[in-house]
């Protein structure tokens, strides 16, 4: 969700169950950036910040055009062989932008366009591939849960979501009951700092996350994250702390042999070619540079990978930089095709970004007002080297037919991943 709603503050929500540390407190807040290889490519580039902590609370200035693609190719190159004895399980992150606002939960005020048509088919649509494990943002309405639900378990998934009282992360994960049976360690947490125009006057939405502890017959337990990080560029600072506060909550409560997956939407790419995107009409968005360090500070917290790297070809290990530099951008005729290029999308695969002017649905709300990106996300955490991810793709990128129309199920494309888990 982008849309924007009236006021930008920032609200520390009183529901939250767990303190979070300080940043500065602890010793991965004062660890110096420029010695991780996880920001190397700032080197050089970044003033303002000398810790990681830092980053997160202090003005940061930008000096140059900061490139990872040294940290894209190490992450792809890290992938370790399949072992003889793996287990095939598949993995999909996908924000289903089912965003449904009543203002006061009265006046309706804001929807995804064809919410109702695609409502219709979507939650078949999503459990008809049979993936193993599904992880939903924008899940948002108790309506839609039921839906959604009822679908999953059609199909033979359980689902759990959070539970919904006093606020709504809009989160859900679903897994084939061949897979694992239905979990009895499941947790959520908002974050511990939110935009108050997300939490009021809407229908108490926050953003947060939800975790469940996956017994596998054969792998042994899974924990499994599904998040849903701030929104809108301009809030760099608060989604790095999301990243922190989701990477703490990792080191917390799983244990350091256990195999973690997080799922989500994390709202920022690890590259942008330029700090400013020109706007229709003359103005330009600014600080692009900075939404690139969540990425990393995720990385640093939940010593995670990127799994989709891990899943591409040698050529495409820096898909994120080289489809990000072709991208053309008219901003005078950027209202009326997508970024003011009529051939463009034809002309391009959907492989690099899961939120883009190429997909209409995204093209109806958010017309020439952001770079392409890839915001949709699977992280592992992987410390026996067990995942090997044999196949990494965008999903649900092709038009289907609801509402006696052609288009697409939602305003992102999902982020698949397949793995070959090895046995502990």
């Amino acid at each position: 969700m982008r849309r924007a709603l009236p006021l930008a503050l920032l609200l520390a929500l009183p529901a939250c169950t767990r303190a979070v540390p300080a940043i500065g407190e602890l010793p991965a807040d004062r660890a110096p950036w420029a010695s991780l290889d996880a920001f190397a490519h700032y080197r050089g580039l970044l003033q303002g910040a000398t810790t990681v902590g830092e980053l997160i609370t202090q003005p940061l200035t930008f000096t140059g055009r900061p490139t990872p693609r040294a940290l894209l190719q190490s992450q792809r190159a890290s992938n370790p062989a399949a072992r003889p004895d793996a287990v095939p399980l598949s993995v999909l992150s996908y924000n289903v932008a089912m965003l449904d606002v009543s203002l006061f939960g009265l006046v309706p005020y804001t929807a995804t366009p064809h919410l109702a048509a695609r409502r219709a088919v979507l939650p078949q649509a999503v459990f008809a591939q049979g993936y193993d494990i599904v992880g939903l943002q924008e899940l948002w309405s108790s309506a839609d849960v039921t839906l959604m639900r009822a679908a999953a378990e059609a199909a033979g998934y359980w689902l759990v979501t959070s539970s919904r009282s006093g606020y709504t992360d809009g989160t859900a994960l679903a897994v084939r009951r061949s897979v694992a049976p239905p979990p009895t360690e499941v947790w959520f947490e908002h974050y511990q700092e939110n935009s108050a125009n997300e939490f009021f006057p809407a229908n108490g939405f926050s953003r947060g996350f939800l975790a469940a502890r996956l017994n596998h017959a054969t792998l042994g337990p899974i924990v499994v994250y599904v998040t849903h990080a701030a929104a809108f560029p301009d809030a760099y600072r608060l989604r790095m702390r999301h990243a922190r506060e989701l990477g703490l909550d990792v080191q917390q409560r799983t244990r350091p042999n256990e195999v973690v997956l997080l799922l989500g939407d994390f709202n920022a790419a690890p590259y942008y070619r330029a700090d400013t995107w020109p706007l229709p009409g003359g103005a330009a968005a600014p600080g692009w540079y900075a939404n690139t360090l969540s990425y990393p500070v995720l990385l640093h917290y939940t010593g995670a990978v990127d799994l989709a790297l891990r899943g591409r070809a040698e050529a495409d290990a820096d898909l994120d930089i080289t489809a990000g530099d072709a991208v053309p951008s008219n901003p005078a005729g950027a209202l009326t095709s997508p970024f003011g290029m009529p051939s463009y999308c034809a002309t391009v695969p959907r492989d690099a970004f899961s939120a883009t002017d190429c997909n209409s649905l995204y093209f109806t709300q958010y017309a020439g007002t952001e770079f392409p990106a890839r915001l949709d996300y699977v992280f592992g955490r992987d410390p026996g080297q067990r995942l090997h991810v044999e196949e990494s793709r965008m999903v649900f990128t092709d038009p289907v037919a609801y509402g006696g129309m052609m288009g697409p199920l939602s305003d992102h494309y999902g982020q698949l991943v397949r793995l070959r888990v090895a046995r502990p």
